[in-house]
């Protein structure tokens, strides 16, 4: 048996893992909350399975969202590297 693994994962593995986790707990918080108020097991499962898998797509895709702060911004208009050419911005003499 060789142990775990000595690569470290890469910042979006960490991130996806964690918010994997993250909506798992809160997910079964939810539905322990609802079992115990509702005195309704199946219903209060289906309603914390329902909330961990809209927060595992949410923590997904907010994380897939986030750029590298060296990245180019689409938005930008001088992203292609080309500062000599004139986007219309700035003023002409």
């Amino acid at each position: 048996m060789d142990g775990m693994d000595d690569r470290q994962p890469s910042s979006h593995e960490m991130r996806a893992r964690m918010g994997f986790a993250g909506s798992t707990i809160i997910g079964l918080g939810v539905a322990a909350a609802l079992a115990a108020a509702t005195d309704s097991m199946p219903v209060s499962l289906g309603i914390g399975l329902a909330v961990t898998l809209a927060l595992m797509v949410a923590f997904t895709r907010g994380g897939s969202r986030t750029r590298h702060p060296d990245a180019d911004d689409p938005a930008d208009p001088d992203a292609d590297g080309d500062p000599d050419e004139d986007d219309g911005t700035s003023p002409t003499i």
